[in-house]
């Protein structure tokens, strides 16, 4: 199957815990196909539902914007 029209996107998750306290943190970020300037942090997060809720509402977003181009 041939991809004719690229309507993708991709979100890169880096969680790590900090020394000596073991705080979750985490960083969830859009990245861009093209070129790393396209990239852009999507939300900084101190818990894992703050990370789940994050990736849920980037979700949604692409679904809509997607919905309207068709």
């Amino acid at each position: 199957m041939a991809v004719t029209d690229d309507r993708s996107a991709a979100l890169l998750v880096r969680v790590w815990f900090e020394d000596g306290s073991e705080q979750f943190r985490a960083r969830v970020t859009a990245v861009g196909l093209s070129t790393p300037e396209e990239d852009h942090t999507v939300v900084l997060a101190s818990s894992p539902r703050e990370v789940i809720d994050a990736v849920g509402d980037w979700l949604d977003q692409l679904v809509r914007r997607a919905s309207r181009t068709d």
